[in-house]
């Protein structure tokens, strides 16, 4: 029996013998199982992040006291606050007789700082081979295992599995028990049905990603376009939900779920499941295309699908995730070394490859659209679908003082109303910059040429969650302005849009770096279409996204990772004063023809393509 006829057993046995409830606690049993043994410090990391922002950062700050009997747990617990400067100086500070003690745990310590200089020499092979990969450096982390005698060990299997998957021509075979079939007829109306290949979805994730694929479905559900979306497999147990049912009706939309009883060890493995559980959706549901959604794992299970089946298939870019991958290191030393890296190297090529290999393809930007072609897609198979705006969002708008009541700020001394305050609804990770707004309101706030009016309403709201959360904590703390800063955490999705109403002005003050440059968010253009202003970075994929001038809403684009361009900004921005920058948009030249249902029209012109036979995108949207 081959590796895909086993997967498929192994999820059939799933549903047959295990209770769901049972069934998921064995599922995250054996995930956190793995990562105890693989990497016990960042078990505790993503533990720590399911707990309430309050007592994560009282348990980081907990850990921190046993510095005198462990000072390798007591960095652990510095970085789980957001204390990475003091991490460093803990790690820093260990004497050689205390590194062999807890060589282990200062190891991986050092590894989630991204500072690999101090991990004791002493460590073992295995976190020595987790460096290597955390670099990206591949073929040596696997080199380092076998040399180190642990080459047998399940984490190598591991790293071998994801490494065999980024090779060129690798593609994961299918069970050889399941007939090809001929495509089924399409819906009387000429609709075609469509199986979507997700790496998560609501109710369970609330991300650019999700949000953008449940806005694309609901809007192809109203087009007559059924669908159906399948997750990769073990979410969303993996990620702490263990109640997570099997499927999730969510605005009608049916998200599946890949809950085998066992959790594969290897990636590979979990893929070969998912390739059977789609298979099983295909004989179901019949579909004329799947689409596969970033990134390369999602597109190897819709290329083995296709094979199997003959129905055609669609990649949709939506991020370049070596380039993403880059941004999550936090030092100079590991952006620099994961950029000239294998893994950087290997991951370009593979989803260039697979874009090559897809019926038709398509993506967020022209300037991710010139990425692919530069990786060798024919532009001609490209179809351009930037990120568009719910319908909603044009209509039932309220005043920001009214937005503040709604969301709860209105009681909140010196946020309700007359503060003036400036943020944004988003994840908090490094790239997306707001240190560098906090270090802006802190300059503004010491500036003694700031207007005093500014000076004394200017308050942040930053409403979302994400690893840099406790960092911004720690941040405005040092820089005195705690008082000044409301970090909510994640927010209801249905209230996201009274969070935006509530502020002053909408600020994106991502980073310059690849990522950033490349990849346009979803936050500006909705921001426009709630009539909010708008401060952000100067880079390609933003002024993309706000490319004419124009009068009303006002956006204005500031040199990236520059505090005092920013304070300025706001200073501009709090005046209503004109402003002759090119970047300067209203929200109806921007939002007109951004809304969704005008948007997947595009998607349908791809289907319709693909399942005739064509290969023709069109990369000239806007």
């Amino acid at each position: 029996m081959n590796i895909g006829s086993r997967a498929g057993t192994v999820l059939g046995s799933a549903r047959q013998l295990l209770p769901t409830g049972a069934r998921n606690v064995s599922v995250l049993v054996q995930a956190a199982s793995q990562h105890l043994l693989d990497d016990p410090a960042l078990l505790a990391i993503q533990m720590s992040r399911r707990l309430p922002f309050g007592a994560r950062v009282r348990l980081g700050r907990l850990l921190e006291g046993t510095r005198p009997l462990s000072p390798a747990v007591s960095a652990l617990g510095s970085f789980i606050a957001g204390r990475d400067a003091t991490a460093v100086s803990t790690l820093e500070g260990l004497h050689a007789e205390t590194r062999r003690r807890h060589s282990r745990v200062a190891g991986e310590v050092a590894i989630l700082l991204d500072r690999l200089d101090l991990i004791p020499a002493d460590a073992s092979a295995t976190t020595h081979a987790r460096a290597a990969w955390s670099r990206g450096d591949l073929g040596r982390a696997v080199h380092l295992l076998d040399r180190g005698g642990a080459g047998g060990s399940r984490y190598a299997r591991r790293l071998r599995s994801e490494l065999q998957l980024l090779q060129s021509g690798f593609r994961l075979p299918t069970s050889s028990h399941r007939p090809r079939h001929s495509r089924a007829p399409q819906a009387a109306d000429g609709a075609p049905r469509v199986l979507h290949l997700l790496t998560n979805s609501l109710p369970h994730t609330q991300s650019g990603y999700s949000l953008r694929s449940h806005r694309i479905l609901t809007a192809l559900r109203d087009q007559g376009i059924e669908s159906v979306a399948l997750t990769r497999t073990g979410y969303p147990v993996m990620v702490g939900l263990p109640a997570a049912r099997d499927e999730d009706v969510v605005d009608g939309i049916r998200y599946v779920r890949t809950l085998p009883s066992r959790l594969p060890q290897t990636q590979q493995e979990r893929l070969h499941v998912e390739v059977e559980r789609a298979l099983e959706l295909v004989e179901e549901f019949r579909p004329q295309v799947i689409h596969a959604t970033t990134n390369y794992l999602n597109a190897l299970v819709a290329q083995a699908v296709s094979d199997a089946t003959g129905v055609p298939w669609v990649f949709e870019v939506r991020g370049l995730m070596e380039k993403t991958w880059v941004a999550s290191h936090t030092t100079d030393e590991g952006r620099e070394a994961a950029t000239a890296s294998e893994k950087h190297r290997l991951i370009a090529a593979k989803e260039g490859e697979q874009a090559r290999d897809a019926d038709a393809v398509v993506t967020l930007s022209t300037t991710m659209a010139d990425e692919l072609v530069s990786r060798g897609v024919d532009r001609d198979t490209i179809t351009l679908v930037p990120n568009g705006v719910d319908e909603s969002l044009f209509e039932d708008h309220v005043s920001t003082s009214r937005a503040r009541e709604i969301v709860g700020l209105g009681e909140m001394p010196g946020f309700g109303a007359g503060a003036y305050l400036v943020g944004a609804v988003s994840a908090l990770v490094d790239y997306e910059g707001f240190d560098v707004l906090l270090r802006a309101v802190a300059h503004l706030l010491q500036d003694r040429s700031t207007p005093e009016e500014l000076r004394s309403r200017l308050r942040v709201v930053l409403a979302g969650d994400g690893v840099s959360r406790p960092a911004l904590a720690d941040l405005a703390h040092e820089l005195g302005i705690s008082d000044r800063v409301l970090l909510p955490g994640k927010v209801p999705r249905d209230e996201a849009r009274r969070w935006v109403e509530a502020l002053d002005v909408v600020v994106v003050p991502r980073k310059d770096v690849a990522v950033a440059r490349s990849v346009t968010p979803q936050k500006p253009i909705e921001a426009l279409a709630l009539r909010r202003p708008l401060i952000v970075s100067d880079l390609p994929a933003l002024r993309e996204v706000i490319p004419e001038p124009g009068e009303g809403a006002v956006a204005q684009c500031v040199p990236a990772e520059d505090p005092e361009a920013f304070a300025q900004a706001i200073v501009v921005s709090n005046e209503r004063a004109e402003d002759a920058d090119p970047c300067e948009v209203s929200a109806s030249s921007v939002v007109h023809g951004r809304s969704w249902p005008g948007q997947v029209g595009r998607y349908a012109v791809v289907y319709s393509r693909v399942t005739s036979g064509e290969k023709e995108g069109d990369t000239h949207g806007s």
